[in-house]
């Protein structure tokens, strides 16, 4: 309330001492309604704090017991609100599960299908953030995105601070909210802490915010703050898990081929008609590891981060106010099943930790034992905001958990992941059930995998082919089928952010030859080099020795502009090369070897990868006709219309080849050296490149 000295009033007339004082009561009555909005707003509409973290494992963390990891701000967290004890994602891998948490939404309908080529596009799944801004709340995205390379401030945040990519440990160089970089000196974790707390600090507490902060920690490659060097002490190993001793006996063959012949650089047909992959796999001796050690020693910093902004929100005297949720994109694999990593169903990468604190609204101290999922997020954010949730999400508000308040609620969850050569595992989906699961893989010929999670928590036994539990098999398959519908769920998914075809339609290059040599029907003009090749009756020639027919690079008919189809009719004499255009990271080459014919195909991630799909029979003396297709990340092949097999390449290509089309003989990259380099001899009748909408 205003006070006056007593000089001032006495020297201000009746009528005007009135008016102040009418004016002091005004100025009086405005604040405490200010007051009063704040408390009404903050009532209804809480701040929210999202702390996300990479790659961490469900149970690490000291208050679940676990060995050796000491996580005592995380430990109080918990016990201030809720521990999710079976919270799970839908696909246990980065981008996707970045994305199924922003939206609401399943990969299969986002579009985020990879870490690589797949990116985020909101205006075909809008994200949460949008619905919030529009309910009037101020939304910060600070660390990493990876929803997409580009680190770039991306549409519905008012603050941003991330980074390209995976990102970094030290020395960050992050970009601002206007597009500037700026290299930040010291540890990632820590750095992304300070800017989080500055950014509660700044805002003003008659608006609501909705903080992510997403840290790198505990990705990849794993550098602890040096001040974590030796958390947990020197000498610190992990355990040996239980199913270390997995033997893959009854389970898919993939599996077990991936023990045995690593597929993952160089992926061919042939060899797997020749491969002998045994029914089990010998046990091996345990190493103790001090890499998981140094994978949860970069947990520290955040441990140490997560106490600083709840001091932070306490000093400003906001915490009882707000929602903070803490979980993992993922989960990952400690050498279970003898595995690193994650991406499959088992229960090491399905599972995340998760903990929700929101005072007054979430008991402190108590234990959600129902399914909740990463694309429950989205919905439950939007519920307590007091905003209705829009029908394109897939989850559902966990609010109803907390309020007891009587609810249909889950009794199982639909996992799916699309393939990734470059790990060597195939498409998959499965069911997740409170006993049960069952994974299937829809792009492979290989076995269901089933298992009784009560009898078998290590999931050591497939059940998939076991009489005994053949009526339990029909029922999730029957389930697994009726969600995949109701999701709208397909293999053949492709990512929002990419042109479904990529270049013009129709015939792009067919050749003919002439009187006076060789043309391209589809455009006359092309220049074309051909070099000793002889005519006859429409027929082209090719001596297996200095014959072949250049044509110079046009992006329009490159191999990385999908979907592209090379075709020719054939009438091969002996092995060689009947077409072939790459670079040294992206390409194909069309042969024939010991008289089968093939398709090969590099394609670059960190690393070469080629894939390989050979013919079943020869072709030498006998007219053919064979079809090659790359689209996007799928390889088809076909002889005489007859499809010979679909292989999914690592990734789709990034780059063009920027190299000539060579049609019956090798270029300057060899693609592959397992298959032939040398000229093709023999006749064709026809070679085209051509690109269709897909099917």
């Amino acid at each position: 309330m205003h006070s006056f000295p007593p000089f001032l009033v006495s020297g201000i007339s009746s009528v005007r001492a009135a008016s102040l004082t009418l004016l002091c009561l005004v100025a009086l009555l405005t604040t405490s309604l200010n007051a009063l909005s704040v408390e009404d707003r903050t009532s209804k509409q809480p701040d929210i704090v999202f702390v996300l973290v990479d790659d961490l494992r469900y149970d690490a963390l000291s208050f679940l017991g676990h060995p050796y990891i000491e996580t005592p701000h995380l430990d109080r967290l918990r016990e201030q609100g809720a521990w999710m004890e079976n919270a799970f994602v839908t696909t246990s891998i980065c981008c996707p599960s970045r994305a199924t948490y922003l939206t609401g939404t399943y990969a299969s309908r986002h579009g985020v299908i990879d870490n690589e080529t797949a990116e985020y596009v909101p205006e075909i799944t809008p994200p949460v953030t949008k619905y919030l801004q529009e309910a009037g709340y101020d939304v910060a995205m600070i660390g990493k995105w990876h929803m997409g390379h580009s680190g770039k401030p991306r549409p519905f945040f008012d603050t941003w601070l991330s980074f390209d990519g995976q990102g970094v440990y030290f020395d960050p160089e992050l970009i601002h909210t206007d597009g500037r970089r700026e290299v930040f000196e010291g540890y990632t974790t820590d750095i992304l802490t300070d800017e989080a707390i500055r950014y509660i600090q700044s805002r003003p507490k008659d608006q609501p915010f909705f903080l992510k902060l997403s840290h790198k920690a505990v990705h990849e490659p794993f550098q602890p703050a040096p001040r974590h060097k030796n958390a947990y002490g020197y000498h610190t190993r992990d355990p040996e898990p239980a199913s270390f001793s997995d033997t893959f006996e009854g389970k898919p063959k993939w599996q077990r081929r991936q023990r045995v012949r690593d597929v993952r650089w160089d992926w061919r047909t042939r060899e797997i008609e020749e491969e002998v992959i045994p029914e089990s796999i010998e046990l091996e001796p345990w190493q103790n590891r001090k890499r998981y050690v140094d994978q949860l020693r970069c947990l520290a910093s955040v441990d140490e981060g997560i106490g600083r902004i709840v001091e932070t929100l306490r000093e400003r005297g906001t915490l009882e106010n707000t929602l903070i949720v803490f979980a993992s994109d993922n989960g990952y694999f400690h050498m279970e099943h003898r595995r690193w990593d994650k991406r499959l169903a088992y229960e090491e990468s399905l599972r995340i930790p998760m903990i929700m604190v929101y005072p007054g609204k979430i008991e402190p101290g108590s234990t959600i034992s129902e399914m909740v999922l990463n694309v429950d997020f989205a919905p439950t954010v939007l519920s307590y905001a007091g905003i209705e949730v829009p029908e394109q999400m897939q989850g559902y508000s966990v609010r109803p958990l907390f309020e007891a308040v009587p609810t249909e609620w889950r009794d199982a969850f639909f996992y799916e992941y699309y393939t990734d050569l470059v790990h060597a595992i195939p498409t998959m989906k499965a069911l997740r059930g409170e006993r049960f699961k069952l994974v299937h893989y829809p792009e492979i010929e290989d076995i269901d995998e089933l298992y009784d999670l009560q009898n078998d928590p290590d999931e050591m036994r497939n059940l998939a082919e076991s009489p005994e539990y053949a009526a339990v098999y029909r029922d999730m398959t029957e389930r697994l089928a009726k969600e995949s519908q109701r999701l709208g769920w397909n293999a053949d998914i492709f990512p929002h952010n990419l042109d479904r075809v990529r270049g013009p339609l129709g015939t792009l290059l067919d050749l003919k030859p002439t009187e006076d040599g060789v043309i391209d029907a589809a455009d006359p003009k092309r220049k074309l080099q051909a070099q000793n090749i002889e005519f006859s009756d429409e027929h082209l020639l090719f001596n297996g020795s200095n014959s072949r027919i250049q044509i110079p690079f046009d992006s329009k008919i490159d191999p990385s502009i999908w979907p592209y189809r090379v075709s020719v009719d054939v009438n091969a004499g002996s092995d060689g090369v009947i077409a072939t255009q790459s670079s040294p990271g992206y390409g194909f080459k069309l042969f024939v070897q010991d008289g089968r014919p093939g398709i090969s195909v590099i394609c670059k991630t960190w690393v070469a990868n080629r894939t390989t799909i050979d013919g079943p029979e020869s072709i030498l003396d006998t007219w053919t006709k064979l079809e090659a297709e790359i689209d996007y990340n799928r390889l088809r092949f076909w002889v005489d219309g007859e499809l010979i097999d679909v292989m999914m390449l690592p990734l789709p290509f990034k780059a063009k080849t920027n190299a000539p089309l060579i049609v019956g003989a090798g270029g300057k990259h060899r693609v592959n050296d397992k298959v032939p380099h040398n000229p093709f001899k023999g006749v064709l009748r026809s070679f085209r490149i051509e690109r269709h909408p897909p099917e």
